[in-house]
């Protein structure tokens, strides 16, 4: 079973920078909530070097992102949202694809398809096969032991080379043993492993690792 202490430090080689991420975005907002999908958002941010501004909403009483400044950033009043200038986007797979593009290596139609394809997997095939109780007795083996084959062999999802589309999979793969510990992860030792080399990323360790370590912490402190 995997816990938060497979986890081993690893020296890893950040995004290679380009032209365009190099350039400090001030002018770049991220609208979120520590608890909410803008974690892999910010992920993806640190991993480009963007140096954008982080702007966590107060959902509970403030409900600030029910005030009409953020809704008009987002009319259905959800984190996480972007503002890049005069332009503006919500739900966190869009967000993905459109920084993978606009910032990152994502230069051709087929590498921005290749992007698409894994993140509307993670937001949709892998969330239910996991997140779904429904779904999870059933969808679970199949989804992931097909993963498990796609990782044999193979450091990342995409050529090798980390990308948007590992911070989509990734990010739902890391919340696993904090959201639901009683999964026995041993009969997918690939994704354990790509779990690990994510999870050592200093850009992960910061956000979507904090984060999940987080979850067991409260986890582990309700049932005391």
């Amino acid at each position: 079973m995997l816990t938060s202490r497979a986890f081993a430090n690893r020296s890893v080689a950040p995004i290679r920078p380009t032209r365009k991420n190099m350039i400090a975005k001030a002018s770049l907002k991220l609208y979120t909530n520590p608890a909410s999908r803008g974690r892999m958002v910010e992920w993806y941010l640190q991993e480009l070097g963007i140096d954008a501004e982080v702007v966590n909403l107060e959902l509970q009483q403030q409900r600030e992102h029910r005030q009409e400044s953020f809704l008009k950033i987002n009319p259905f009043g959800k984190v996480p949202a972007i503002q890049d200038g005069d332009f503006t986007l919500f739900e966190s797979g869009a967000i993905l694809t459109y920084l993978a593009e606009q910032y990152g290596h994502v230069d051709t139609p087929q590498k921005r398809a290749r992007a698409t394809q894994w993140v509307l997997f993670a937001n949709s095939t892998l969330f239910d096969a996991v997140f779904m109780e429904q779904f999870r007795e059933k969808s679970m083996p199949d989804v992931f032991g097909n993963l498990d084959k796609v990782l044999a062999g193979k450091e990342y999802l995409e050529d090798n080379e980390f990308s948007v589309a590992d911070v989509a999979v990734g990010s739902y793969l890391l919340y696993i043993p904090a959201f639901f510990p009683q999964l026995d992860m041993s009969p997918y030792p690939n994704v354990v492993n790509y779990m690990e080399r994510l999870a050592a990323r200093p850009a992960c360790a910061a956000t979507v690792a904090a984060r999940a370590q987080q979850r067991t912490t409260e986890a582990a402190g309700a049932k005391q």
